[in-house]
């Protein structure tokens, strides 16, 4: 008797240390947006505040930090609208360099991917 307690103890041992398991979720997703302009041949520098908006939990993240004319942040997953305000320098068909304001919006973008998601954006000079 005291052979099978001991047998039915070991295994129940084993099954509970088997199901203790490091199953790791990622919950962020890497985004990068690209600003292109079809008046411009190149994108000098944007200097501009990009605010992610979560549409299920209405947490709001702002960032600015754009290198060239692409933003890369780490986000929490999920559906977003995205709106980019500020000023671009860019070189337009002529070969002049101008400097403008603008804006940018999306209303649904969906970031439920774990690799990183790449948006392409518009912007629309308000100048």
């Amino acid at each position: 008797m005291k052979q099978y307690f001991l047998i039915i103890v070991l295994v129940f041992m084993s099954l509970c240390l088997a199901s203790c398991h490091n199953d790791v979720e990622n919950y962020m997703v890497e985004t990068s947006i690209t600003l292109n302009s079809a008046d411009a041949t190149q994108i000098d520098r944007v200097q501009a505040t990009a605010t992610f908006t979560n549409l299920n939990t209405k947490q709001v993240i702002s960032s600015t930090n754009f290198y060239g004319n692409k933003l890369t942040e780490k986000v929490l997953r999920g559906a977003y609208q995205i709106s980019i305000d500020g000023i671009i320098r860019y070189t337009d068909k002529n070969n002049e360099v101008k400097v403008r304001s603008f804006r940018s919006k999306t209303d649904f973008v969906s970031l439920v991917n774990s690799k990183e998601q790449s948006i392409e954006m518009q912007p629309i000079f308000i100048d």
